[in-house]
């Protein structure tokens, strides 16, 4: 399992490395964070989620309350929401990834949805407590089990969604956008791009949490305008630099976008070794 822990911190790291419209990375930061906190976090779950012996639940709630607990902050839980149930399919016997992945996310037990959902309410993701209607997972009278939760939540939230649709965004839109752009351009550029393919293609969830669902939904739509016009040059990397000031001046971070970027990374890097089909 060594392999895979060292696929999911280079997959956090490369993330940190490409410019990210309104996200915190090395070259453009949010002020208050810091980097090498955001590599700890990958650091220290990179150790947890690998560990074969722990549970996909058992997986997600530890690695999220340490991170939480020696850095103080939710740096990381969506990556690790994303994350684990890859690090989870049995890679030695792989026929069929996508398959397994399904049958990963479908045997996801009460006993596991509740140690999820008690990692989700020890983070307290940014804007979780605006929700509280059907579904709320800080309602502890709650008797939906963890599948019938996810898909309320899939209608707003794209990481409820992938385990819904079994990662379907990512699998179908995101992998093969990220495939193909590999072959025409650099890979930092590819992942850059990447980025912003999730950021066209719905409303991100951190920002809608957090100011509405119509904020998300503008921009959405002027990312959507920056892509239309989209070409190599320096010309699109003014623009992405342009859109990256102004996210960042109204503290709209696309959060969920990042963390589709990197869970892309790392079944691409998975990719690479089995050659599966995508």
């Amino acid at each position: 399992m060594s392999y895979l822990k060292k696929l999911f911190y280079e997959s956090c790291c490369e993330e940190l490395r490409i410019l990210k419209p309104g996200n915190h990375s090395i070259q453009s930061k949010i002020i208050g964070m810091d980097h090498k906190k955001f590599e700890r976090a990958a650091k220290i779950s990179s150790e947890i989620l690998a560990q074969k012996q722990l549970s996909l639940g058992e997986s997600i709630y530890e690695s999220a309350s340490k991170c939480f607990e020696e850095l103080g902050e939710n740096y990381n839980l969506g990556i690790i929401l994303l994350c684990a149930p890859i690090l989870k399919i049995p890679l030695s016997r792989l026929k069929n990834f996508k398959l397994e992945l399904k049958n990963t996310l479908k045997n996801i037990s009460r006993k596991e949805g509740e140690l999820i959902f008690k990692a989700i309410m020890k983070l307290k993701p940014a804007g979780i407590d605006n929700y509280k209607g059907k579904g709320n997972v800080a309602n502890k009278n709650n008797k939906l089990d963890f599948r019938e939760i996810m898909k309320i939540g899939a209608g707003w939230d794209r990481i409820s969604r992938c385990y819904v649709d079994d990662y379907f965004e990512i699998l179908e839109k995101g992998l093969p956008y990220f495939i193909s752009l590999n072959k025409k351009i650099s890979y930092h550029k590819a992942t850059t791009m990447l980025y912003m393919n999730y950021l066209c293609l719905d409303v991100d969830s951190h920002i809608s949490r957090k100011f509405g669902n119509e904020k998300a939904k503008r921009i959405m739509k002027k990312s959507q305008l920056i892509q239309k016009s989209l070409n190599l040059r320096k010309k699109y990397d003014f623009k992405l630099l342009k859109l990256d000031k102004y996210l960042k001046v109204f503290h709209y971070n696309p959060g969920t976008c990042a963390d589709l970027t990197v869970t892309t990374l790392l079944i691409n890097k998975i990719r690479d070794i089995f050659k599966f089909p995508i």
